[in-house]
């Protein structure tokens, strides 16, 4: 080789390693790479790379995430398709997964950031009680990011609520809830998190505008709740230029596809109040929307690459983890809940009688179709009123009762809202539209506002109540019925809009407390689907 040929081999060898040095290292996973110490249900498949991506300097970050935990804090056990049980959930292990995460990704020099999309209250002997306040400090142990405002989060009234947020210590997200005396915003609709490099991630909180339905109307009387679509689109355009944005929503699917198709520009949409487990991933307007079913049963798990030139993110591989007794449960977090529980009184415990069935309260069935314990409960209302009929709506029962020994904790489970029984009278043709209201929802809707019923019968033909008898006659239009209903609906919650201003009875009895003292009575208790509901779509 020339010397001549040597210097120019020398300055293309110099330029390479100076190209290298500029450019810097880049996040791009090895088709086989998987992330050690926790696997999940499925990887997504990772897109093709083309040549130019390859080469892009790019950030890489990871996003945890659960909703709708309902104040399931310990583990608790379900019953599979094949008949066998397995325990599941709970705050210890979750926070257990969650240091592991984050300490593996520590290593490599990638952040993490955890993400709770609504609803924490609610559900549990624990939540009832304590009202929260053992949930924010586990929450605040686990570091986590950011919450959305979910509408269960004002059961225990507004003050409780703004309680809890001036103890955490991470933000509450909504930029849809408002004043309502003057129209400011409650929370803070967004939070920006530095990934480096001046890049942000950007994180806008949403809640479903069924809050003021499905809340007790005292609780959120100084509240309002705006189109989430065009705040969301609002908050969008402000944080566009600084990164990717992610939603962080809890609203059914329907709502969060709409601000997909609204709102261009969002890396992910993650979800909450559907209950359901988003995998595959479903996708709204090219948006990848993810949900983690319900009561920390699972951790999503987004990895993430920022792209430095566009600032746009990509999803590499998402998954959702199972929370199982496989992990051992974080020592601080387990310390916590066992403090917690130590000071429930034993009386949760006691053993009041026994199911000689399963008692269903399934979400997929209770807010769609008759079920037993539906039953049961609209009897025990009908049987201590001494009214015609008895109306419940499904959303207010929380928890199936499995079939063996009963406890006071289970009641509270299957009913943990504080509901006291009222009577009101309604004509014939008033009972027709509450029930035209009840059938309104699909199945995947899930509607809360399904009631269960007691001393009437009827058909659902497409979405009209048909065939409507009481106790065995033909609805007569303009007779006057007594009708047994707990207070949330006199107040017109779910949209029963036709008991606002009715004259009602308070019989101040609670609910829940009938039910503990009926099954205590009988002993044994066993109640069956027997027609009350028929569908004939």
């Amino acid at each position: 080789m020339s010397k001549k040929q040597q210097k120019r081999f020398s300055l293309a060898v110099i330029l390479v390693v100076v190209s290298i040095l500029f450019n810097g290292a880049w996040f791009e996973p090895s088709s086989d790479r998987t992330f050690t110490g926790i696997q999940g249900i499925a990887w997504a498949k990772r897109a093709p790379y083309s040549k130019s991506r390859t080469k892009a300097r790019e950030i890489a970050f990871t996003i945890l995430f659960f909703n709708d935990i309902h104040g399931n804090l310990l583990p608790f056990t379900i019953t599979k398709d094949d008949g066998t049980t397995a325990q599941v959930g709970g705050v210890a292990t979750m926070a257990a997964m969650v240091k592991e995460i984050r300490a593996e990704n520590s290593r490599k020099g990638i952040k993490t950031f955890l993400f709770i999309a609504g609803d924490v209250l609610q559900g549990t002997p624990l939540s009832t009680v304590f009202k929260g306040e053992p949930d924010i400090l586990i929450f605040n142990l686990m570091g986590v990011s950011a919450m959305t405002v979910g509408n269960h989060e004002f059961d225990f009234g507004l003050e409780n609520f703004l309680h809890l947020k001036s103890k955490a210590a991470f933000p509450f997200l909504s930029s849809n809830i408002v004043w309502k005396d003057d129209q400011r915003l409650m929370n803070e609709p967004a939070v920006s998190f530095p990934l480096g490099e001046g890049i942000s991630l950007t994180v806008i909180g949403a809640t479903t505008n069924e809050l003021l339905t499905t809340t007790a109307p005292a609780n959120v009387a100084k509240i309002d709740v705006l189109d989430s679509v065009k705040t969301v689109c609002a908050e969008l355009a402000k944080a566009r230029p600084k990164g990717p944005v992610i939603l962080l929503s809890h609203s059914k699917f329907q709502t969060d596809a709409e601000i997909a198709r609204s709102c261009p520009g969002l890396t992910a949409i993650i979800g909450g109040h559907d209950h359901l487990l988003f995998e595959p991933v479903r996708i709204a307007a090219g948006v990848p929307v993810l949900q983690a079913f319900e009561k920390g049963r699972y951790i999503g798990r987004i990895d993430c690459a920022v792209n430095l030139a566009t600032k746009r993110a990509r999803i590499v591989k998402h998954a959702y983890l199972p929370v199982t007794p496989a992990f051992k449960p974080d020592p601080e977090a387990a310390a916590i809940v066992a403090s917690y529980q130590s000071r429930l009184s034993a009386t949760f415990k006691e053993v009041i009688g026994e199911a000689r069935v399963f008692m269903d309260a399934e979400r997929g069935r209770i807010r769609y179709e008759e079920t037993n314990l539906g039953n049961y409960i609209a009897d025990v209302m009908r049987a201590n009123t001494n009214a015609d009929i008895a109306l419940i709506n499904a959303g207010s029962i929380r928890s199936s009762i499995n079939k063996g020994p009963v406890t006071i904790e289970d009641i509270f489970k299957a009913m943990p809202f504080p509901n006291e029984l009222v009577t009101t009278q309604l004509t014939g043709s008033e009972i027709q539209q509450v029930l035209s209201r009840s059938v309104q929802g699909s199945r995947e809707d899930e509607d809360g506002g399904f009631l269960q019923v007691s001393g009437l019968s009827f058909v659902i033909r497409g979405k009209k109540p048909d065939e409507i008898t009481i106790a065995g006659r033909p609805l007569d239009p303009a007779k006057i019925y007594t009708v047994a209903i707990t207070d949330f609906l006199a107040s017109g919650g779910d949209g029963y809009s036709i008991f606002k201003g009715k004259s009602i009875t308070n019989t101040r009895l609670p609910l829940r407390e009938l039910l503990v003292d009926s099954i205590r009575r009988q002993s044994a208790v066993e109640a069956a689907v027997e027609g009350r509901i028929v569908r004939k779509d």
